[in-house]
């Protein structure tokens, strides 16, 4: 089972039908990312959540199984036609699953809110078979700093403050790791997981806008705990498209406040469970 993806599909207008303005965007833009992944059965997809973003990125096929923690998510995920042949509560940190059992493990925007990532990480290495694929999308170094409430503060001097704000998001977002890229290959690589690719997305640029987006989306937020629906009105939803659409299609930037990597088991390595 392999997974080309398509360049031609608007994962923006797809994420804008059921999601936030702000998450809309970001997941986006990491559909363009995960679809790429080459999928090489049998798949573990690590924190499916409801199953939302895995029936737009890898809507041309079904994926093994999905995991997660959060209980009140698997039945909308598992309800979901051709998106996984199977669900079940499991940990990222002790995933009920023999060694060498997946060819390939994706895992979208999840180990940073895990505290422990070193056993998590070691996880995916003790289930993956030598040569399969591990593809991750994270918060950079640069999440905090390039919010637009951090930014705005340290132009006009304020910097502590708006370190404080960045430190903030954080936080309230559950990240626990907001690391470069090299200390994730030296994570990565303690476990036998070689990165392949590497690749910043969302510029500053687009954190400033995603990070406005969070207040002039609080109508939405409003809609959705009331009737249901982030947007009433299509006319709302093409605003918002209009508005975010040159941050889907943005060149990549040389650092970003998200990152992709792409890695590979590499022969021989990794762990086994006790």
């Amino acid at each position: 089972m392999t997974n080309a993806g398509d360049d031609l599909k608007d994962y923006l207008r797809e994420q804008l039908r059921d999601m936030a303005p702000h998450r809309a965007v970001l997941r986006a833009v990491e559909c363009r990312f995960m679809a790429q992944v080459p999928l090489t059965s049998p798949v573990l997809d690590i924190g499916c959540g409801d199953g939302h973003f895995a029936s737009i990125a890898y809507d041309k096929l079904p994926v093994d199984i999905g995991v997660d923690v959060m209980v009140r998510d698997l039945p909308e995920a598992a309800a979901r036609r051709g998106v996984y042949r199977q669900v079940m509560f499991a940990s990222g940190v002790a995933l009920p699953f023999a060694d060498r059992s997946f060819n390939t493990v994706i895992s979208n925007c999840v180990i940073e809110h895990i505290p422990d990532n070193r056993a998590m990480l070691a996880e995916i290495s003790r289930v993956l078979r030598p040569g399969g694929v591990f593809a991750t999308t994270l918060p950079s170094e640069h999440f905090g700093e390039y919010l637009l409430g951090a930014t705005l503060l340290r132009k006009i001097g304020l910097g502590k403050l708006g370190e404080g704000y960045g430190a903030f998001f954080n936080r309230i977002s559950n990240h626990y790791h907001v690391y470069p890229p090299e200390e994730w290959r030296r994570r990565l690589a303690a476990v036998g997981l070689q990165v392949e690719e590497h690749i910043y997305y969302f510029s500053a640029a687009a954190h400033r806008r995603f990070d406005l987006s969070h207040y002039l989306g609080v109508p939405n937020l409003i809609s959705k705990r009331l009737l249901g629906r982030w947007m009433l009105f299509d006319a709302q939803r093409e605003l918002f498209e209009r508005w975010l659409r040159p941050f889907y299609e943005e060149p990549l930037p040389a650092a970003g406040a998200y990152q992709f990597l792409q890695c590979r088991k590499l022969e021989g390595a990794g762990v086994t469970k006790a």
